[in-house]
């Protein structure tokens, strides 16, 4: 029997990444193509080039309906978090007399706690952060259990229309028969961090190259999420203004710091980059002061969220934006007074914070076929 393929593509803030690929052993992937696409990426829910995103896009479908030998009906495609909205709901259904909860139950459940009003966005998902039965227990999963009371909180995402306007078109153009829109932080929060974890409460902090969302989970739902503008390119940006370089330059040098290194001669001890030499001390500053920035942000969606977060919770940081500044880690924790780890796909030789959202994607895709 033939494996299902599946096709995502990963829309970052500077790079668009299409895979097709199938289930492997112990839930590994077998990727069948991969495609990369450099692009002017986004801010503030707005694509800055339309027509080269659709260029992209369509390339992309292209190179899948190849890879895939046209074998593909639907395309999974994460949408960052700047285009998508949470909205929590509390909702509870009452049955004649006690029976076992279905999944047509379930179904009502959700239809009774959300209903769209704006015409500026479409749910793209829905799910169930917990349930309770009549007989107050908590559950994350209440298929085939007695009550005559289902109650849910729950959790709804809506994807800004703008997004379908912008990335639908040029995949259908290209032969693409459907579109499966799929919020990349609910994509993350379900196959990176383990169930038992996200039951009682997690943070997800996804830093890509000039924009992070922060979300916070709880069971299989988000329960607050934010974007903003913030990214490791704006960590090259500081460093390039500062020495006056080139933006390339810059990015090289961010990769030879370690912020935790302690400095040998003090402001003179110097890194060499290109054959040019540059303070240690001034290059860890500006990294700093950029990381500090990013910090103040945090700070502030987590207290808006009105989340008390336990002693115990981490804040998983994840993407490209700060995962490979060496020592960055260690200073958003000594800044935010928590604790700070790197989380990525636990998928040998893809085990990087970079395929984080492809391959929750494809993971995602893969459970719904």
């Amino acid at each position: 029997m033939q494996k299902k393929q599946v096709a995502v593509i990963d829309i970052g803030s500077s790079q668009i990444t299409a895979v097709v690929g199938e289930r492997g052993i112990n839930k590994t992937f077998v990727i069948k193509g991969r495609f990369s696409y450099e692009y002017d990426g986004f801010a503030d829910a707005t694509f800055f080039d339309k027509d080269k995103l659709a260029r992209c896009l369509f390339s992309a479908a292209e190179k899948i309906l190849s890879v895939a030998h046209g074998k593909i009906d639907t395309v999974f495609v994460a949408v960052p978090g700047e285009f998508t909205a949470v909205t929590v709901k509390d909702c509870q259904i009452s049955f004649p007399k006690k029976k076992r909860i279905t999944d047509a139950d379930l179904d009502t459940l959700f239809d009774a706690g959300f209903v769209l009003t704006s015409k500026k966005s479409t749910l793209i998902n829905r799910s169930a952060i917990l349930y309770e039965l009549d007989d107050f227990r908590r559950l994350a999963n209440p298929i085939g259990v007695k009550s005559g009371v289902l109650k849910g909180k729950l959790s709804f995402i809506t994807c800004d229309n703008s997004f379908f306007e912008a990335v639908v078109p040029p995949l259908k153009s290209a032969g693409i028969p459907h579109v499966e829109c799929v919020s990349a932080s609910l994509a993350q929060a379900l196959f990176l961090v383990e169930p038992e974890i996200r039951d009682r409460i997690a943070v997800i902090v996804d830093i890509g190259y000039i924009t992070t969302t922060l979300s916070i989970i709880q069971g299989d739902g988000i329960l607050y999420q934010k974007s903003f503008g913030y990214g490791g390119g704006y960590i090259t940006a500081e460093i390039s203004q500062k020495f006056q370089i080139e933006f390339a330059t810059a990015e090289r040098l961010k990769r030879k710091v370690n912020l935790c290194s302690l400095s040998v001669g003090g402001s003179y001890s110097l890194i060499d980059c290109d054959g040019e030499y540059y303070p240690s001390e001034e290059v860890k500053n500006a990294i700093v002061l950029s990381l500090d920035s990013l910090c103040e942000s945090l700070n502030e969606g987590l207290e808006s969220s009105g989340y008390v977060l336990p002693d115990y919770v981490p804040l998983y940081v994840t993407g490209g934006g700060i995962s490979y500044v060496r020592g960055a880690k260690e200073h958003v924790s000594d800044r935010l007074g928590m604790m700070v780890e790197i989380i990525k796909p636990k998928v040998p030789m893809m085990d990087k914070p970079t395929e984080s959202t492809v391959l929750s994607l494809m993971d995602l895709a893969l459970e719904q076929n």
